[in-house]
């Protein structure tokens, strides 16, 4: 088993720490983890490593207040983020 990095271990602290009932970007998770550049290397990590560390994947959305994910991600994003008592719009819209 491949040695977790620095960096994707300060991503997945801070992921993990994302309260229910709210949000982040992409890009705000990098930044917490001292990545200037980080939103991609997130996205990587959620993608990668949701299952395995139990990861609140649909807290993290664009840094536009967007859902990126495609079909069916997108509708589960959707309900669970409603489920914690988020406001979404149908569009995928999130109040950051």
């Amino acid at each position: 088993m491949t040695e977790l990095t620095e960096t994707t271990k300060k991503i997945l602290s801070v992921l993990i720490e994302i309260p229910e009932g709210t949000v982040m970007s992409y890009r705000d998770v990098g930044k917490l983890a001292g990545l200037s550049n980080g939103a991609r290397q997130v996205s990587r990590v959620l993608h990668s490593m949701s299952k395995k560390y139990q990861l609140p994947w649909w807290r993290v959305i664009s840094s536009k207040g967007v859902i990126s994910l495609p079909e069916p991600g997108r509708t589960e994003q959707i309900a669970r983020l409603r489920a914690e008592g988020l406001e979404v719009s149908t569009q995928g819209k999130v109040k950051l």
